[in-house]
């Protein structure tokens, strides 16, 4: 049964576009440029994304993450969002207790402050280790949101977006459209590198909405991973408004922080646990 249900979990349904035609029209105003542009401190841009993953037509996991990125010159600085995880009962079924109780908690809202190389969470993820007056937990290292889990086009990366664009298969309406290798976009986006669970993919296909001043608007990406002899389906919608709004982000009142490290092994780890690691026997 336990096999069966993970099979199902995993089969992929996608449909990976390998035709190519010649040549593909450019956007009008360079959206690497305008990327660039906005790379200002104390400016930024409002995002949300989905990312889902399954098989067969079947969503078994769901993370939802909304907020806000400041940049500075050299891109993405600091972040402020939100996010849950919604799994499938019958997946959860399959899981120890400890991690069915660690994905009931992610089902809640947590909130994610990134900034100064710190990573700041509060909320139901980590509210049960929380000591009394301390609201937040946290950790050393800083991950920007909208590039950490689940998400494996970023389009904060120049390189990224300028190697999408230059293998766009279409172009029409402000929407361009293409296919990449896995091999060629992890040899430029670090995101993508940094995904292990992605290592085996083969090809992505992705569409990028693109307005009149060459910022992008959506990202819409779709991919399969070969993993444990079945393939998983992978996808991201992500939508940004807001470009070159006034964003401050700043570190939570140290009165209410409590040092991960003070917590020990209570200390939830970051991230979004490998469900596939920790399906019961």
């Amino acid at each position: 049964m336990k096999r069966t249900i993970i099979g199902l979990a995993l089969t992929t349904g996608v449909a990976l576009i390998t035709a190519v035609p010649a040549q593909a029209a450019a956007p009008k105003a360079d959206p690497v440029k305008a990327l660039k542009a906005q790379f200002v401190s104390g400016k930024g841009v409002t995002f949300s994304s989905i990312v889902r993953m399954g098989g067969s037509g079947e969503t078994l996991i769901t993370t939802r993450e909304n907020g806000k990125i400041g940049f500075d010159r050299s891109g993405p600085a600091a972040s402020d969002s939100s996010f849950k995880v919604q799994i499938d009962p019958t997946l959860k079924s399959l899981l120890d207790d400890e991690t069915r109780t660690m994905y009931a908690a992610l089902a809640k809202p947590t909130r994610a402050i990134s900034v100064k190389g710190k990573t700041y969470l509060s909320g139901s993820m980590v509210a049960d280790v929380l000591p009394d007056g301390k609201t937040w937990v946290r950790y050393p290292g800083a991950t920007t949101a909208n590039s950490g889990d689940g998400t494996f086009v970023n389009i904060f990366e120049p390189a990224t977006l300028k190697t999408l664009l230059a293998g766009a298969s279409s172009y029409r309406n402000g929407v361009a459209k293409g296919t990449i290798s896995a091999a060629k976009l992890r040899s430029v986006s670090r995101t993508f590198r940094a995904g292990g669970n992605v290592i085996d993919a083969k090809k992505i296909t992705w569409a990028l909405w693109i307005n009149s001043k060459g910022l992008v608007t959506r990202v819409s990406a779709k991919m399969a991973v070969p993993m444990r002899g079945v393939t998983l389906e992978m996808s991201q919608e992500s939508r940004f408004s807001g470009w070159g709004a006034k964003v401050s982000i700043v570190a939570p009142p140290s009165a209410q922080v409590v040092d991960a490290k003070e917590l020990g092994e209570d200390a939830p780890t970051p991230g979004i646990p490998d469900v596939l690691t920790e399906v019961k026997p």
